[in-house]
């Protein structure tokens, strides 16, 4: 899908906090927010329970605002006069979120972080999130592992591996974020529908405590 791309320029200080300081010496550059595509119409809400996204985990190689790049195995680089709009775990939890309001079948979610209560918590080890070049072909890589939990017993749910990579169209940063955006697409559907079907599966099961009703949420 053909998608406007994304950016601001750090010379744009009212929208991008400290960005004279980081614009100084080293010139400006470009903030990329990745924007997942068109939704379909949500889904009513077909679960009685709750979900709260963890921030998730990641090396501190990750845990920036620089858009990596691997043109070797275990090399890491980063794209010079660029950035992400936020560190990648914090951008990744924004799109999930985002993810499951569009799908529409959890009523209720949220950060973690915002105290509101839930009923089951998920979390993420994001173990890759960069551009990787193999061979002469460039792609956006995200591999990560996901955990849901129950809240009410703190008890592993359910857990899975997920795996998504997307062709770039060439080895610039702008191609880059264009596949990065295309494997956003792939995956963050299919986060959302096994949190969906493991909640279910959980919740139905014989003995589990049922989700108590909380008001304004």
């Amino acid at each position: 899908m053909n998608r406007p791309m994304h950016w601001l320029v750090a010379g744009a200080c009212l929208l991008l906090g400290a960005c004279a300081a980081l614009s100084g010496k080293h010139g400006t550059f470009s903030v990329y927010a990745p924007q997942l595509s068109v939704p379909q119409q949500a889904s009513p809400s077909v679960v009685d329970w709750q979900l709260l996204i963890d921030t998730p985990r990641t090396s501190a190689a990750l845990a920036t605002t620089h858009i990596a790049v691997m043109p070797t195995p275990g090399v890491i680089e980063v794209y010079p006069q660029a950035r992400w709009r936020d560190p990648a775990p914090d951008l990744l939890r924004s799109l999930l979120v985002q993810a499951f309001d569009q799908d529409g079948r959890i009523g209720g979610v949220s950060a973690t972080e915002s105290g509101l209560n839930g009923d089951y918590s998920l979390a993420i080890e994001l173990r890759d999130f960069q551009a990787e070049l193999a061979g002469t072909d460039m792609r956006a890589a995200i591999r990560l592992s996901a955990k849901l939990f129950d809240r009410r017993s703190n008890r592993i749910v359910a857990s899975r591996a997920f795996n998504q990579e997307s062709p770039a169209a060439g080895s610039d940063v702008a191609s880059a974020v264009a596949a990065f955006e295309q494997a956003l697409d792939q995956l963050l559907p299919q986060i959302v529908d096994w949190t969906v079907q493991a909640g279910q599966d959980h919740a139905r099961a014989p003995g589990t405590t049922k989700p108590a009703a909380v008001d304004g949420v």
